[in-house]
């Protein structure tokens, strides 16, 4: 079993997209309504609140997916095979989708994964990649979030 250190639990929860965005929208939720004082906008506080506490959730539940596959998982090496644009726009970038292929038990597995910052990613690109054994298809690609796992 590999040791995940606090740090590196915090680079992956910050890696993730969208950044500081749902923490900032958690904060303006919780504090818009102490300054509209029984309006409408005390009602828009709290969908801030609302869109924040959902987009922590994710950056949780991704963050969690890491720290559970670079624990438990073995290590193999992914190939970017294709990559191809969305028709998703995220802060004026075009979301592109990278396509990962990567053999785990002696099968061979595919991953998606979309972005809009990892511009430097290119087809025939190898990155290592971690997958648990039990069920190969939950992977994780360290670098993808700034860390780095041998």
């Amino acid at each position: 079993m590999r040791k995940i250190t606090k740090s590196d639990r915090t680079t992956i929860y910050l890696n993730t997209a969208p950044f500081l965005l749902g923490e900032a929208f958690c904060i303006i939720g919780f504090i818009m309504p102490f300054f509209a004082v029984m309006d409408l906008r005390a009602l828009g506080g709290l969908l801030f609140l609302a869109i924040g506490l959902y987009i922590v959730k994710r950056k949780i539940d991704t963050a969690k997916l890491g720290y559970y596959v670079l624990q438990h998982g073995e290590k193999s090496i992914a190939e970017i095979t294709h990559i191809t644009n969305t028709n998703a726009v995220h802060n004026g970038r075009t979301v592109k989708e990278y396509n990962f292929r990567y053999e785990a038990n002696g099968k061979m597995f595919n991953h998606e994964y979309q972005s809009a910052y990892k511009r430097h990613l290119q087809e025939g690109e190898r990155l290592t990649i971690f997958y648990d054994p039990k069920n190969p298809k939950l992977c994780f690609i360290p670098s993808l979030y700034n860390l780095n796992v041998y």
